[in-house]
């Protein structure tokens, strides 16, 4: 049976709430689990974060600042805060999702 998102999160939010969990990490077991998630060797707190963000990614967010720039051509747009990707203003047309970093459009 397929988990609900309701269920989901639950899980993600259990993971995320590493010092409640703690006390039942043995350390034996790190090696085991960051193979199984091909991340090399961390300590179970990024253990836990990493298998949160599987089961429910946090949401990344991000503003875009209106600029210009000297392209040659001076072209007005607007630069994501996460990733600094420049985006050309196409007339009429905000975007709700970063087209480079897919980080989520909160403010223009």
């Amino acid at each position: 049976m397929k988990p609900t998102d309701e269920e989901r999160r639950a899980v993600a939010a259990r993971l995320r709430d590493f010092e409640r969990l703690r006390p039942v990490f043995k350390e034996s077991n790190v090696c085991a689990f960051s193979d199984a998630l091909g991340i090399g060797y961390m300590d179970w707190e990024h253990i836990c974060a990493c298998l949160a963000d599987l089961i429910e990614p946090e949401e990344r967010t991000c503003h875009m600042r209106d600029a210009h720039w000297d392209d040659g051509q001076c072209t007005w747009g607007c630069i994501c805060s996460e990733c600094g990707a420049k985006h050309e203003h196409k007339s009429g047309k905000w975007m709700n999702y970063c087209p480079n970093c897919g980080a989520k459009v909160v403010e223009e």
